[in-house]
């Protein structure tokens, strides 16, 4: 019996030895855009809707799992310059979220394109309503691990070591001062894998 849960053990260990065939780290940025997202600062905004552009920079090391996933346990930083309306007045609202990201590739060698699946928490999560003088002072929520994010995207290697990819992401942050945001989006981007 113990020689099946070592035989176990080993197998489930030999399963996230770093990739020889693949990547063992990447690098990557994105940029993409923000579309029905939602705020709610209490009373400064109550489900408005927020939209903008989008960029960040993520980097992962990859393990190669039975031979056909490249699962990638990095980090990532990502900053959504937002707007929304209230009363005549566009309010810019800056969120910079940054922590560790994780993603689970299917890595077939006879097809270019590779789905995956992404997700992560904000380590630490910032937003910052910029309002105008006429509205109130500004305000500003961080929170530690307080925000998450999961999504589903496509990448096409076009080089051996340069991959483009798309993916849809789905964003939610939980702040002080009774600040929630909400957030579909859309990015597309490049990575380098070494």
């Amino acid at each position: 019996m113990k020689i099946i849960r070592y035989l176990a053990l080993a197998l489930a260990l030999a399963a996230f030895v770093p990739a020889t065939s693949y990547a063992i780290v990447d690098a990557g940025i994105y940029g993409g855009y923000s579309f029905s997202g939602e705020i709610d600062a209490g009373s400064l905004a109550s489900g408005k809707t927020t939209t903008g552009w989008e960029y960040a920079f993520i980097g992962h090391v990859n393990f190669d799992f039975l031979a056909i996933f490249n699962l990638g346990i990095g980090a990532f930083y990502q900053n959504a310059p937002l707007k929304f309306d209230v009363g005549g007045e566009t309010i810019k609202v800056d969120n910079v979220t940054i922590g560790p990201d994780i993603y689970l590739e299917l890595d077939l060698p006879v097809i270019p394109i590779h789905p995956y699946v992404r997700g992560g928490i904000a380590a630490y999560n910032k937003t910052t309503i910029d309002l105008p003088s006429s509205i109130g002072n500004d305000v500003t929520a961080k929170k530690y691990f307080s925000a998450y994010y999961f999504g589903l995207g496509a990448a096409l290697t076009i080089f051996p070591f340069v991959q483009i990819f798309g993916e849809y992401m789905y964003n939610y942050a939980n702040q002080e001062k009774d600040v929630t945001l909400s957030g579909n989006a859309v990015h597309l981007g490049a990575r380098l894998n070494i």
